[in-house]
């Protein structure tokens, strides 16, 4: 068996795992409208550190987000007791939390405070994957059955970009669409985009999440947060 082959599995459910685990069901599946996928990046700043954002660090990463956004840092430890702390400082962020499960394997979790009184924020989530030994140079090998399972569950496809770099590492964009039941129990499609680090041990998965209305808005500040990922 190839080492794609075996992998491919491993990082489809790691990918899958990361963008659902959000609070938010994943309505009935549609029939999905596809956008052909390019593979040419957009170019981006080299180091998108706006004015008004923050540094945040949370283990072995950093990453720099707008000041207004509300952070969760994660070591991991005991899952259930920072969850409860978070859920009595924040509780409508906590709700698209969901609960302690979801947040084993994340590094941190962010969310757009200005909408915190709304069934959904904006927000990010970043998750690690252990590659078991395994090296990932060429990030179009893996992508192909992950965008195939995104479409089977029903998802829009937007741009894909096999070929960029982040923080040194190979990298990977989607760009996709979503039905989703809130935490209202309201139905809306939701627009995301995943950005794929593959470091020499870990897959690193930051899923991005804008609120229906925001997403124009919110992809400038989701691509420079994306390119300002660094792990150590």
């Amino acid at each position: 068996m190839s080492t794609r082959q075996s992998r491919t599995p491993i990082l489809v459910v790691a990918l899958i795992t990361a963008l659902l685990l959000t609070g938010c069901r994943p309505a009935a599946p549609a029939t999905p409208t596809v956008v052909p996928v390019t593979p040419t990046p957009t170019p981006l700043p080299g180091t998108p550190t706006p004015a008004g954002w923050t540094e945040h660090k949370s283990g072995d990463v950093t990453i720099w987000l707008p000041r207004e956004w509300e952070v969760l840092a994660l070591n991991q430890g005991d899952l259930q007791a920072i969850f409860t702390e978070f859920q009595k400082s924040n509780p409508e962020l906590a709700k698209i939390i969901g609960s302690a499960e979801a947040l084993q394997g994340v590094a941190l979790w962010a969310f757009k405070s200005s909408a915190i009184e709304a069934a959904f924020a904006d927000n990010l989530n970043i998750r690690r994957s252990p590659l078991g030994g395994q090296k990932i140079t060429r990030m179009e090998e893996v992508l192909p059955a992950i965008i195939d399972q995104y479409r089977q569950l029903g998802f829009e496809l937007g741009v894909t970009e096999t070929n960029r770099q982040i923080g040194g590492y190979p990298a990977a964009h989607i760009a996709y669409s979503y039905p989703v039941v809130l935490a209202d129990g309201t139905t809306t499609r939701l627009d995301g985009h995943q950005y794929l680090v593959a470091s020499a041990t870990d897959l690193w998965i930051l899923s991005y999440s804008a609120v229906p209305g925001s997403e124009d808005a919110m992809k400038s500040v989701f691509e420079q947060s994306a390119e300002s990922f660094r792990v150590k």
